[in-house]
């Protein structure tokens, strides 16, 4: 029986090193703290009238505020508790698409999550057009200029483009692309789901929609949230009054407290864990020029996440190379989690394959790191080993075709 060969009570650690960070992260300890005190003490449902009712309303008021402190947003109003940045995503979509005109539609960069663009595809059906991207993966000022000029501003519903990359970790211009969009009266979303808990949330309310979701940074699983522009009249989900009617369902105050606590825990420790994650990639990097010759790694001139490394191999197999990784106890991906890696990894391929350095034709597997605050120098030394002694069993008596590291 299950409950004979498992202890419940007894945390379960990872077996392996974790290097796939960008598809969940493990519970923080302040997220179970909050989590654990609000089930046992605030379990009450938060609509209820009654006194029990109200503590479990004021605990979710004052995490909203709390949140909106963190995100730098005056109005705690303006964020709308979700399951997760899907679910956020996808009422964002819906809205959208309720209120826009049957000509206009949404511009996207060609590396948006599923959870963004499948949304957007399903609320402008035929409408969803995209920018171009740089050698590195970025949407620049210029480039979504260009694409707003051709499509002509009334006929361009919104803008979406996410903070930091997924897939490479590449940050985009956010700022300057939300200004840009500001001045032209375009509402702009990011989806914040990588950014946030590895760099500072202050300044993302500046942005006309923000997506995120707990689970990326140590919050539980399930929970997220929406933030709107201010004064909007948004409506989402039918079916109840919660969220002051814009998003139907008894929320999930545990969760959300847990998810609170564990974006406040890693905003104490950003600047630290950050100089010293950039510090051990970059000396992977430098471990994989030896190792791996002929890797590319993406967006590697770019800013990108300090936790997260991209590596094309040309002439490899995504799925191969990752199998081999977990075979000897390393945990890393192809890509998103939430669609086939191999297909998202394509995504990327297929974006900046233009600005590399390859042959037509020829194919890359794709290999993301993506590591945690308490990973170590010496797990990502054993993970460039491990795919180095991968590419090399992949390559067989014929090596793939070199290309210079960059």
């Amino acid at each position: 029986m299950i409950g004979s060969a498992l202890s419940l009570s007894a945390p379960v650690q990872p077996p392996v090193p974790s290097f796939d960070h960008n598809a969940t992260a493990p519970l923080h300890p302040a997220a179970r703290a909050a989590w654990l005190e609000a089930a046992d003490r605030f379990w009450h449902n938060p609509s209820s009238l009654y006194a029990a009712g109200t503590a479990a309303s004021d605990l979710l008021a004052d995490c909203r505020e709390r949140l909106a402190d963190v995100l730098g947003c005056n109005d705690p109003g303006r964020i709308v508790f979700t399951s997760g940045a899907t679910a956020a995503n996808n009422l964002l979509g819906r809205f959208l698409g309720s209120v826009t005109s049957s000509e206009a539609g949404p511009l996207l960069s060609p590396l948006e999550h599923p959870a963004v663009s499948a949304s957007f595809h399903a609320a402008f059906p035929g409408r969803v057009h995209e920018t171009g991207v740089d050698g590195e993966g970025r949407v620049t000022p210029d480039q979504l200029t260009r694409v707003i000029d051709a499509h002509g501003q009334a006929r361009v519903a919104c803008v979406s483009i996410m903070a930091a990359s997924n897939e490479s970790g590449v940050l985009q211009p956010w700022t300057e692309l939300a200004s840009l969009c500001r001045d032209r009266h375009i509402p702009f979303h990011t989806d914040a789901a990588q950014w946030l808990g590895k760099l500072p949330a202050s300044g993302l309310a500046s942005c006309d929609w923000v997506t995120g979701s707990g689970h990326k940074f140590g919050g539980p699983r399930g929970v997220g949230f929406l933030v709107v522009p201010a004064g909007t009249r948004f409506r989402g989900d039918v079916g109840g009054p919660q969220e002051a009617g814009q998003h139907a369902g008894t929320e999930n105050l545990p969760a959300i407290a847990g998810m609170v606590a564990a974006l406040e825990a890693r905003e104490r420790s950003l600047v630290d864990i950050a100089i010293r994650g950039a510090a051990m990639r970059d000396a992977a990097i430098e471990r994989l020029r030896e190792r791996v010759p002929a890797g590319v790694v993406v967006s590697g001139n770019a800013e990108r996440l300090w936790n997260t490394l991209a590596i094309l191999i040309p002439g490899a197999d995504s799925r191969k190379l990752v199998a081999a990784l977990d075979r000897a106890g390393i945990e890393a991906s192809t890509g998103s989690a939430c669609s086939s890696g191999a297909a998202s990894a394509a995504r990327v391929v297929a974006a900046i394959a233009p600005f590399l350095d390859l042959a037509p034709g020829t194919p890359a597997g794709m290999v993301r790191f993506s590591a945690g605050p308490d990973t170590s120098a010496a797990d990502w030394q054993v993970a460039v080993d491990a795919l180095a002694a991968a590419v090399n069993m992949s390559a067989g008596p014929s090596r793939p075709p070199r290309v210079d590291l960059r």
